[in-house]
């Protein structure tokens, strides 16, 4: 009974982790309705798809709706390390009851989220085409000033997506469990995402105010995983179709190309094999170890990345689709460009770290 209350305990810990980052970012971005929105939000982040839906306010027999499916994967990341660590706490062999209870309880609360996720939308005055400008397209899409939009949240998807995480999550602790990992790689991979995430979210805060920290908030894994992916050579495609028929151009290479390097090195640098032997075996051992994680890490991030939003125009019982944007990248490209640059980044990282400590040792001398 101990080991179940604690379960419910790690349940509502990453129902309350996942609150206040969802709750903060959105406040940062400076939406209106901020406790439906992030409700739904949260809902989101545990796989839900949202629905949205405008209607002309003098009662026309004409609906706009869409589909919207996207991962805020910072808000869904957070409940995921919050959840892992409080269900670690405690008597090994109570790990099973505490994730079965865990299961149990935060797919049934992020359902409610999820009931509750309703509210309504503000509309701005027309919505930018951006780059469609460039082909012949309007700059900007004009919108009736008297459309009532509101949104919701689908709830079996919810749940479904919140009981899949929540078992990722107590498999990941038990695997933990069975092939214990050493508390300094962790401690390091955490310091290193922690400082990350603070640089990130400083530059965006100078760069480009609130909002874009607060997004950056929401879906950091997303734009740290994509340029890596990018720097890497990995394309995003961007696909969209109806009205706007042109898409964002996002080639790889470039600038990105030296994010990857940066920050790939220096995991490689903090998360290098410390065993006996030569320098160059160390650095073999480390590239073995460092690629697959790499590369799982990728393909995994780039699976949930996937964005996705359908919109149709309903009338008189018939339904036309109007627009439908796509983001999506190959998870077996990231996989194996995840491979390739863990390698490299992994032995390169043993050596740099081995030149550096020799270098240390003989100046102290």
């Amino acid at each position: 009974m101990r080991e179940a209350a604690r379960g419910l305990v790690a349940a509502a810990a990453a129902l309350l982790a996942m609150t206040v980052v969802a709750a903060t970012g959105l406040a940062l971005v400076g939406v209106g309705d901020l406790g439906a929105l992030t409700a739904a939000a949260v809902a989101l982040a545990t796989g839900g798809t949202a629905e949205i839906g405008a209607v002309p306010a003098a009662g026309f027999a004409v609906a706009v709706r869409g589909g919207l499916y996207v991962l805020p994967l910072g808000i869904s990341l957070v409940g995921a390390v919050v959840l892992g660590s409080v269900l670690l706490r405690g008597r090994p062999d109570g790990l099973l009851v505490r994730g079965a209870a865990a299961a149990v309880a935060l797919p049934l609360a992020v359902g409610a989220f999820a009931a509750v996720a309703r509210g309504k939308l503000p509309l701005p005055e027309g919505a930018a085409t951006g780059g469609c400008a460039r082909s012949g397209g309007s700059p900007r899409l004009p919108l009736p000033a008297a459309l009532e939009a509101g949104f919701s949240v689908a709830v079996g998807p919810t749940v479904v997506g919140a009981l899949a995480g929540t078992l990722a999550v107590v498999g990941a602790c038990w695997a933990g469990r069975r092939f214990p990992v050493r508390a300094g790689s962790l401690r390091t991979v955490a310091w290193l995402a922690g400082g990350s995430t603070a640089l990130c979210l400083i530059l965006a805060w100078a760069f480009g105010g609130p909002a874009a920290a607060g997004a950056v908030l929401l879906f950091l894994p997303q734009l740290v995983s994509g340029v890596v992916l990018l720097g890497l050579g990995v394309p995003w495609t961007v696909g969209t179709t109806g009205l706007l028929p042109c898409a964002p151009q996002l080639p790889p290479g470039g600038p990105a190309s030296w994010v990857a390097v940066v920050l790939l090195l220096a995991f490689g640098v903090a998360l290098r094999r410390r065993r006996p032997g030569t320098p160059w075996r160390r650095a073999v051992a480390s590239a073995g170890w460092f690629a697959p994680a790499t590369g799982a890490v990728l393909a995994v991030v780039t699976l949930l990345s996937r964005f996705s939003l359908d919109v149709t125009v309903g009338a008189f019982g018939f339904s036309l689709p109007v627009f439908a944007a796509r983001l999506t990248a190959n998870p077996l490209l990231a996989l194996m460009a995840g491979l390739a640059g863990g390698a490299v980044a992994g032995f390169a990282g043993s050596l740099l770290a081995d030149g550096l400590s020799v270098s240390s040792r003989a100046w102290k001398r």
